[in-house]
Formats: C-alpha cells, structure tokens, sequence
C-alpha cells in the first residue's frame, strides 16, 4: 500500500499576474481556461493541471498531492499515518473541488510543515489536448508523474525513514559529505529516479527548494535556457546530476524559488534496486555552475 505517483503542486504567491505571465512565456504551460486573478491553473499534459499558483502571502509551496491506485490503499495509508499520531483529515468539498480529485485526505509533513495530500480520481482532459504556449516538444509524466520537488528539512534522516514507513516510498540514494554526515535523501514510489526529495537546512528561509518537470526532448532544455537567459532568470548553467543523471539547469521563478527543467531523468526498476550513496565534491558532476551557491544547495542536490 503505497502512493503511486506525484500528481499536482500548488503553491501559494503574492503576485499571480506575474506568475501568469511567467508560467505562459518561461515555461511553456498552458494556462487553464478555468483560471482567475486568484487561482491560476498550469497544465503540462493531459490531466486538467500539474501546477497551482494560489494566491496569499508565503510565497511558498502550499501542497503536494499524491495519487493512490485505489480506495483501499488510500485508508491503508491514511490508518499507518493515524499509528504514527499523525492527524489526517478529509477534504472538504471545496478543495476537491479546487484540487479537481474525486477523493482527498491530508495530513501536515511533520519534517517540512508542507501539507501532503492523498488523492483518488484526479480529473483528465482528453479534449482539446494540451497545447504548449511556446515551442516545447512537450513533457515526460504519465505513469511517472508529474515530476519531482524538494524540500528542506531540519532531519533528513527521519524525514526520508517517515516516508519509507507511512507512504511506501523508498530510497534511491543519499548525498553526503566526505565525513558521510547524510546531506540530501531522494526517494522513488515509482521508477522515476525520485519523486522528493529532503535538504538538510535548518534555517532554511522557505519549505520548497525548487520543482523539476522533464522535458521530452534535449532541445527544450537548451531553448528555456535562452529564454530565461534573456530575463536573467538562469540561476545555474546545464549541468548532470550524478544520481539522477539527467541533463537541466534551474532557474528563477516570481515567488523567488527555483524551477529545474532536466532531460532524461534516469529510471530504475523499483523491484531491483539498491540504495546508493554519493560525495559532495568537486567533479561530482558536470556543469550547473552556480549550484553549489544557490540557496541551500551547498548543504545537498
């Protein structure tokens, strides 16, 4: 009984006209016909939207939903929460409504204070199919999901054996320091490399380090690239993750964090795997100049 895949984020801003403007031109989403001054709809694919942008003060994510397959699976999880004392409650007919999910439960993540959300049913458009507002080839979700993010957490460790426990995650790989002090944890429900992942940063200034959808092809990662260039968003150069090898660069968005756009995220039989471990050193991989001074990534990914 565990989650199955990232199904949609939402995060809160201050100015959603500048997120309008950003998410049409910058990231190539489609803007949902549903959309309002308040509450602005992002679609990446077929399902009626994969990002939310809220708006209210914070700037920052608000909540993280997760499919489940069945009904069961979400009482399952919803009852090995409840042994872990943690609260869960049902949604309420407006955020299912907000959501656009048939069944949700949440809960409050008790390592990063972002609210998880359990869901069954989440809404498909088949028709008019998505449509990118700028020459993009389009993105790699499906039965993968929506893609990934990452936190920061004061206790890595606990955080990533919470989610092995409760929601049937389990553990890619962990970057260390070269005394092996565990720095960032990434953890799979499905095989995409990761889905979350946790940066131990107890000051951090905000919950999210950044979001990263994948891109179908290696020229939509070089043409973001000269768009945000031109808006003097690019927060990195193209790199290669050593762990998830894929091929991205991260870059600015209005409430101030970051995007990640990646080519070619690895993938890996979730049946057959072993967890492995990488240094935080130089080399480690190539590129992303300008990674290890973003905020918080001296401390991880």
């Amino acid at each position: 009984m565990r989650v199955s895949k990232l199904a949609y984020l939402g995060a809160n801003a201050t100015d959603v006209a500048a997120w309008r403007k950003y998410g049409s031109e910058v990231l190539g989403l489609e803007i949902g016909t549903d959309s309002s001054d308040r509450l602005l709809y992002l679609r990446a694919d077929e399902r009626h939207h994969r990002l939310s942008i809220h708006e209210g003060g914070g700037d920052d994510i608000a909540h993280v939903g997760w499919e489940v397959t069945s009904h069961e699976d979400l009482e399952a999880i919803a009852a090995r929460l409840d042994k872990e004392d943690i609260k869960v409650e049902p949604g309420k007919p407006n955020e299912l409504a907000d959501r656009r999910v048939l069944e949700l439960v949440h809960f409050t993540c008790p390592y990063s204070g972002v609210r998880m959300e359990l869901t069954l049913g989440n809404e498909t458009v088949f028709n008019p199919r998505f449509r990118p507002s700028r020459d993009l080839s389009g993105f790699r979700t499906g039965e993968l999901g929506m893609g990934h993010f990452v936190l920061y957490t004061a206790d890595v460790q606990a955080a990533v054996q919470f989610y092995v426990r409760t929601l049937g995650f389990a553990l890619s790989d962990w970057v260390v320091s070269p005394e092996r002090k565990r720095l960032a944890g990434f953890l799979h429900c499905n095989p995409r490399h990761h889905s979350m992942a946790f940066i131990e940063w107890p000051s951090a200034p905000r919950k999210v380090q950044h979001v990263f959808f994948e891109t179908n092809s290696l020229d939509d990662i070089g043409t973001t690239y000269d768009v945000c260039a031109e808006r003097k968003l690019n927060a990195t150069s193209i790199g290669r993750h050593p762990n998830d090898r894929s091929v991205s660069f991260y870059f600015r968005n209005p409430s101030r964090w970051f995007i990640e756009y990646g080519w070619q995220l690895r993938t890996i039989d979730p049946h057959n795997y072993t967890a492995e471990q990488y240094v935080l050193r130089p080399g480690i991989g190539w590129g992303h100049e300008g990674l290890r001074t973003l905020e918080g990534a001296a401390h991880g990914h």
